[in-house]
């Protein structure tokens, strides 16, 4: 009978002959570099990219609380807390006002009355937008612009501040944006881009009429970038979306849509001067004809 160690030796001749004893040699070499800092990274930068989004989710909420409390909501305190004072000096036929307001405000922060400021002033903000939606809201509202913009200082600053906040909070869309391809910064390079309408008049008189206006986004913050007045005839409008776009650009270019990975020819990536890959057989080439098709 074959010993312990005669069938050890047949099983390591064996696998070195097949390849797979190799094979375990390198992955043990490989595992016994990777210490505990390797690991430590890895696992910890994958459990950050799990929590960070959540994160500053829940930071972004908690300032928007502090700041609609802070600016709104204690003011709607004070004159809740103002109100309620006048009124029980006035059943008790009190006279110092002072009294019931520190008073109260001792109730208002031991019973968390607070909060109520903060659902009352997310109501006022409610309702002032739907005041501003109606035609004397919005005829009242521009008279307020039109103000602020001829003070001296704050017209300088509103026009600006306004256009951020537009951006960001505007329900209203590019109605023509879209994923174009432009060579930019120079011939041979396409980047990505958004179509953002027609150019200037200005430019347009100039220049010709076919003039549009593109925003080159830049990474990985596609919120700042360049604008560019081109030929329309120079655009290449892509098939993909506005948020698949932004992805690409936000990852450098890691995150791909589908249409970037399906192995197919698209006529959104047919650029001018180049020809859709062929699913012919590559020893033809493309222009070649098979032997079937000469005939």
């Amino acid at each position: 009978m074959l010993g312990r160690s005669s069938l050890k030796s047949m099983f390591l001749a064996t696998c070195r002959e097949s390849g797979a004893y190799k094979y375990s040699k390198s992955m043990e070499q490989k595992t016994r570099k990777k210490g505990f800092w390797p690991d430590f990274k890895h696992f910890f930068l994958r459990g950050l990219a799990a929590v960070l989004p959540s994160l500053l989710s829940l930071v972004l909420i908690i300032k928007g609380y502090q700041f609609i409390n802070q600016y709104v909501g204690e003011y709607v305190n004070a004159a809740i807390i103002w109100l309620v004072a006048h009124a029980q000096m006035w059943i008790d036929g009190g006279k110092d006002v002072e009294v019931y307001i520190a008073a109260l405000k001792l109730i208002w922060i031991d019973w968390y009355l607070h909060i109520g400021g903060f659902v009352i002033a997310i109501s006022l903000i409610y309702f002032f937008g739907i005041f501003l939606a109606s035609f004397v809201g919005r005829w009242i509202w521009r008279l307020v612009e039109a103000f602020l913009n001829r003070t001296p200082i704050v017209g300088q600053v509103y026009p600006h501040i306004k256009q951020v906040t537009d951006f960001f909070l505007s329900e209203k869309r590019l109605q023509y944006s879209q994923v174009v391809a432009v060579e930019y910064p120079r011939k041979g390079i396409w980047s990505l881009g958004l179509l953002t309408g027609e150019a200037p008049r200005n430019v347009r008189e100039r220049l010709g009429d076919d003039i549009i206006s593109v925003f080159m986004p830049s990474s990985p913050t596609p919120l700042t970038g360049y604008v560019i007045c081109t030929k329309r005839s120079e655009v290449v409008k892509l098939t993909i979306s506005i948020d698949e776009a932004f992805r690409f650009i936000i990852s450098g270019g890691v995150l791909k849509p589908r249409k970037f990975l399906d192995g197919k020819a698209s006529p959104a990536f047919d650029f001018p001067g180049t020809e859709p890959h062929s699913q012919e057989n590559p020893s033809t080439g493309p222009h070649e004809k098979k032997p079937n098709e000469q005939n």
